[in-house]
């Protein structure tokens, strides 16, 4: 799946969410800057784990439904297990970020 692929709703719930968490990380930056207290920047740092998961969570969702509608729609033309094997990968990579 491409970017390209992606509906204009997600792609203006995708660049809303990537604002927020932009705001976050500068938010985080100016905790540091004032020498805040550790265990409010960890909460922060938490907040903006989840936020990148959710985020990844909607691309992953729009991925495989690209995917599952490019099987349906090109039927016997399309090599099944090329397309677990992308949608595979991509749920590795996202389950296995480091």
């Amino acid at each position: 799946m491409n970017a390209s692929s992606l509906q204009e709703p997600v792609i203006k719930e995708l660049l809303s969410r990537l604002k927020k968490i932009e705001g976050q990380v500068r938010g985080i930056q100016g905790m540091i800057d004032k020498d805040s207290n550790c265990t409010d920047i960890l909460i922060q740092l938490s907040a903006l784990s989840s936020a990148a998961r959710k985020l990844g969570m909607i691309i992953l969702q729009n991925c495989m439904e690209d995917c599952a509608s490019s099987i349906l729609n090109e039927g016997a033309e399309t090599d099944v297990q090329v397309k677990v094997d992308e949608m595979t990968k991509a749920i590795d990579r996202f389950i296995n970020m480091k």
